[in-house]
């Protein structure tokens, strides 16, 4: 008699790793570990940190084997990146490898968990930005995700950019605005010597500045509000573009990421989609996005 199948989804972050297991039976599990940005960490680092929580969710269902396994993988946007793990994975998981070993990227599974493999759209404003969307013949479409040099419309990094922006503005005696006491009190960012040196020699994360951009729009500061319609605008733009591009949608978004966790942000991008999108429909997402993952797992197994 075979083994109980086990069905595993993993969804690989920045900033930590959810997993889903489930057993052919329907009891599930769910664990945490560390993160693992392929960009960041390399294939090898990230296979470790895989492998172990494979092992771990193995370990825990005892006598089960992995029939399926998809990971949505922070940093996994190009193929040969994707291959490259997949190779890592197998090679350190061994005879224990299930034959159904899935690498996508984490927006992939966000897509899959939101409207549980049916049409639709993300719209993705975390410290990066992208749009993705699945029509009606199950084809995948992306939008942005360029990078923060190339794009990130939208993104925590372009509206915490655009507030420093503001701010050296308002140092050359620029529009005035109460990004500068904000700066002034979270960040110690008082004198343009200050502000150089943290953006340049110390190599600080710029979507950092994105919440104190957030609550001074919310407060009516007029040069904030500025950046984060603009900034909206920009990604809405995005969306529009792919709508037009892929043409047989379910007309609805739900919106993805850290930054749409904010309510006066998340309003106002919402206003800007459905003002681009006309006759669409903005819904929650019905499952997360380690949910997709798992859904991934059970359908490519």
């Amino acid at each position: 008699m075979p083994p109980p199948a086990l069905f595993i989804g993993l969804d690989a972050g920045g900033t930590k790793t959810d997993v889903l297991v489930r057993n052919e039976s329907g009891d599930t599990i769910s664990l945490a570990g560390p993160p693992a940005n392929l960009q960041r960490l390399g294939p090898e680092t990230t296979a470790r940190t895989l492998a172990d929580l494979i092992d771990e969710a193995r370990r825990r269902f005892s006598g089960a084997r992995v029939r399926g396994m998809c990971a949505g993988v922070a940093g996994a946007g190009r193929a040969t990146d994707r291959q490259a793990l997949t190779e890592r994975l197998r090679a350190r998981l061994g005879e224990d490898a299930p034959s159904r070993l899935v690498i996508v990227s984490d927006a992939r599974i966000a897509l899959e968990g939101a409207f549980e493999g049916a049409s639709g759209a993300i719209v993705i404003a975390g410290t990066g930005s992208m749009v993705l969307a699945r029509d009606r013949r199950g084809a995948c479409v992306r939008a942005g995700g360029w990078g923060l040099l190339l794009g990130d419309d939208g993104s925590g990094y372009a509206v915490g950019r655009a507030g420093l922006r503001a701010l050296a503005a308002a140092f050359d005696g620029g529009p005035e605005t109460r990004l500068r006491q904000l700066f002034a009190e979270a960040f110690d960012l008082r004198t343009p010597e200050a502000l150089i040196r943290r953006v340049y020699a110390e190599g600080w994360s710029l979507a950092e500045a994105a919440p104190l951009v957030l609550e001074a729009a919310a407060a009516g500061d007029a040069v904030a509000l500025a950046i984060v319609e603009e900034e909206t605008r920009r990604l809405a733009r995005q969306a529009g573009w792919l709508a037009r591009r892929a043409g047989n949608l379910e007309p609805r978004f739900a919106l993805i990421g850290g930054m749409t966790r904010d309510a006066f942000y998340r309003g106002r991008l919402r206003t800007a989609l459905l003002e681009r999108l006309p006759g669409w429909r903005s819904e929650a997402p019905l499952r997360s996005p380690v949910e997709g993952a798992l859904l991934l797992a059970c359908r490519n197994a």
